[in-house]
């Protein structure tokens, strides 16, 4: 797991500082949405990486010869990964522990949080009617004594908790204007993505932009359902909109989740930027619609096209000879693990073809396939070139062999790159 972990270094790290600096002049030049919206590329990116890609397709190897050869590290390379272990298995737990803490520390922050609320059901809250027509009928409503604004809790059953003194802090317009900013977050299942991003910060605890990254992500939710509540909106309500946000800032209590989100400019300053956000708010243009539509096109665009040429990779079995002549080499030189795969506990197999010459040498050695792609491919070119079969006069043409290059005999055998029949060395 921690090797995979590291794996995902460079993307994380290259789609977090890309997404660090172009969100604040994203949000000027098209919108709040557009910049929110363009965080999916964060999970896509990690998802897309590991996946594999083909090493070209071979569409007629119909004459071919097939046989398998297993390799296994050497003595002294499992010597030295011996030593490794020992550090993998230290780092392993160090990330485990990172995780489970603050796992353990967001569900008693949440636990506690929730409990001081002090929960209840509506009863010195009126909700107009033009209200309760904003609100879902599925999105529970109920009061709590310790808040001065709405806010949306719970994953499976949100509730939406109103304050006690709703009535009193807020006039009619401003009640449906942040009213309806809740609903938003329930409406888009923010809850579901914070949940998402939660999950990947304590995953990358140990990487410092993915906490900055986090802050910027629900700064940048809050922007977006600022945009949706106030889009067809005019300056009055903008104005009304934005004293409730200030008077929100001013007496809503700080709690863990909304330090962790907000602590880079303080939550009262973040309340001033998005009223700086929504001073700049204009009615949107051609152009600044063009925009947002090329950048939805375009993430669209590229994310199908990598789940695609990733997706479809090369299918040997379906379109290589299934013929097994059954020629065996009598000088075969054995592949050497590669030091780094062995220390990485890196597991494989690669696809050779090659011709076999009268004189029983081997040329024309390429590679059909390697899973995973260029680890293995070096060592099993230089050992097959060396491999001598019997001379009988005739050349052979499109031999394939497969070499599996595992760790030891428990390792799970891995798949078939090419329809074979395993030979016993």
């Amino acid at each position: 797991m921690i090797n995979h972990l590291v794996s995902l270094m460079v993307p994380l790290t290259l789609m977090l500082s890309l997404l660090l600096l172009i969100r604040a002049p994203l949000r000027k030049k098209a919108d709040a949405n557009t910049s929110y919206a363009l965080w999916l590329l964060l999970p896509l990116s990690l998802i897309l990486y590991p996946l594999e890609l083909p090493w070209y397709y071979v569409s007629d190897l119909n004459n071919a010869n097939i046989q398998s050869y297993l390799v296994q590290p050497s003595k002294q390379i499992q010597q030295q990964l011996s030593a490794n272990n020992l550090m993998v298995l230290a780092l392993t737990s160090l990330w485990l522990t990172g995780v489970f803490s603050l796992v353990f520390y967001w569900m008693a922050t949440h636990f506690n949080f929730k409990k001081s609320l002090k929960i209840g059901i509506l009863t010195k809250v009126t909700l107009s009617k033009s209200l309760n027509k904003i609100i879902p009928e599925k999105l529970t409503v109920k009061q709590s004594s310790h808040i001065h604004s709405p806010i949306l809790m719970g994953l499976m059953k949100p509730t939406l908790l109103i304050p006690e003194d709703f009535n009193e802090l807020y006039n009619p317009e401003q009640q449906a204007l942040i009213i309806n900013h809740e609903v938003c977050h329930y409406t888009h299942h923010h809850m579901w993505a914070n949940q998402v991003a939660l999950m990947l910060l304590a995953l990358f605890w140990f990487h410092p932009l993915a906490w900055r990254a986090y802050a910027a992500f629900r700064q940048d939710q809050e922007h977006a359902c600022d945009q949706v509540v106030l889009d067809q909106k005019r300056t009055k309500s903008r104005i009304q909109y934005c004293k409730a946000l200030v008077l929100a800032a001013e007496t809503s209590p700080p709690n863990a989740f909304t330090l962790m989100s907000f602590k880079h400019n303080g939550e009262q300053n973040f309340m001033f930027n998005r009223i700086e956000q929504i001073k700049n708010m204009s009615a949107k243009s051609k152009a600044y619609s063009t925009t947002k539509l090329a950048l939805i096109v375009l993430l669209s665009t590229s994310t199908l096209a990598g789940i695609s040429y990733a997706g479809n990779q090369v299918k040997q079995n379906n379109t290589l000879a299934q013929t097994q002549l059954g020629t065996q080499p009598t000088y075969r030189v054995e592949p050497k693990y590669p030091i780094k795969a062995a220390r990485e506990g890196t597991e494989g197999s690669v696809v050779l073809k090659f011709d076999i010459n009268g004189d029983g040498s081997v040329s024309n050695v390429e590679v059909v396939d390697g899973k995973p792609a260029y680890v293995f491919d070096k060592t099993a070119i230089v050992a097959v070139k060396q491999w001598r079969y019997q001379a009988t006069g005739q050349a052979q043409k499109n031999t394939l062999v497969q070499l599996d290059y595992l760790m030891g005999k428990s390792s799970v055998q891995p798949e078939s790159l090419i329809e074979r029949i395993k030979v016993v060395n």
